[in-house]
């Protein structure tokens, strides 16, 4: 009886209430940001250039409308009765839903997305930089690892095109390396504070350490595999318990790899023809049956390792 009455005291100190100032202060933000959605979700709506999107705009509308609506709704009875943890994330949902919004809205009207479209029209975009378009790529590369959508695949095509392989795998380390440290002390910093923020501390530092370990290796084996978002990875691993020193030598060694090779493949593998784009496909499947077989062994894996390590130390030792 005594075991179950200090359970339920250390369940109510958990479960922390938000206080009336709280609740004030979230539904208007969830109000106010639910109106700064609308507008802008129809600005983008407005200034899209996507025929399939014009075409349809009522209907995209309309549903833009009801998601918002039934958000915001949610958001204020999560505030409304004291729920913490679903307020928060849905707090923090809207600030990022928001800022890809406004982000989406100003590449619209600059006709950022026409450039970014193909190959072809980012390399007429960087032509125009005349002597200036080796910085003009590597300030392109730093952007599209931390906040442009540039998809990797359209860069490297177009820097191949103008520079050839080498020198785009140099230019585009020179930029990538560098923003994939600043993601990842951005996910450090920002993410875990966030997280942190909408789940605990003690919950996050829990899951963290319950984790350690594996989500360093399978974080390495997705960066070193070809076919993985690195730049969301660079965030996620701010996230994880993975080490500064770590992750610095790790994604240079891995950004290396997959940056060179990618660029010489995409100069002597061209996807303009049928047997590069079977080549493309085959090494595609191939990876990812590797990641496959390394993530369902991976347990085993790390059992050879940590044994072979301690061999190595004990022979040292001797």
């Amino acid at each position: 009886m005594k075991e179950k009455a200090k359970s339920k005291k250390n369940k109510k100190r958990v479960e922390v209430k938000i206080t009336r100032k709280g609740k004030v202060f979230f539904i208007l933000a969830f109000f106010l940001m639910s109106i700064a959605c609308f507008v802008f979700a129809l600005l983008c709506l407005q200034t899209t250039s996507s025929p399939f999107l014009i075409k349809h705009a009522v209907l995209f509308s309309l549903l833009t409308t009801l998601v918002i609506c039934l958000a915001c709704i949610l958001s204020v009875w999560f505030a409304h009765s004291g729920k913490e943890t679903l307020t928060k994330t849905f707090f923090s949902g809207y600030l990022l839903v928001l800022f890809v919004l406004v982000l989406l809205f100003i590449l619209q009207k600059t006709g950022f997305f026409e450039v970014m479209q193909s190959a072809e029209s980012l390399q007429k975009y960087i032509e125009e930089a005349g002597a200036w378009m080796p910085i003009v790529f590597i300030a392109l590369q730093y952007l599209q690892t931390v906040i442009l959508p540039i998809p990797t695949a359209v860069s490297t095509v177009a820097g191949v095109a103008l520079f050839g392989g080498a020198k785009t795998a140099l230019y585009s380390l020179i930029g990538i390396i560098p923003a994939s440290i600043t993601a990842f002390f951005i996910g450090r910093k920002l993410g875990y504070k966030a997280v942190a923020w909408m789940i605990g501390q003690d919950t996050l530092d829990k899951w963290q350490k319950k984790l350690k370990g594996k989500d360093n290796f399978i974080l390495t084996l997705m960066f070193i595999l070809p076919v993985f978002p690195d730049d969301v990875l660079c965030f996620v691993a701010g996230l994880s318990s993975m080490s500064t020193k770590y992750f610095c030598i790790m994604i240079v060694i891995s950004r290396v790899l997959g940056i060179t090779s990618t660029s010489f493949l995409y100069e002597y593998l061209p996807i303009t023809t049928w047997w590069g784009i079977l080549i493309w496909a085959l090494l595609f499947i191939a990876v990812i049956v590797a990641f496959f077989l390394v993530y369902k062994n991976m347990d085993k894996i790390q059992a050879w390792l940590s044994k072979r390590f301690r061999k190595q130390k004990n022979k040292e030792e001797k």
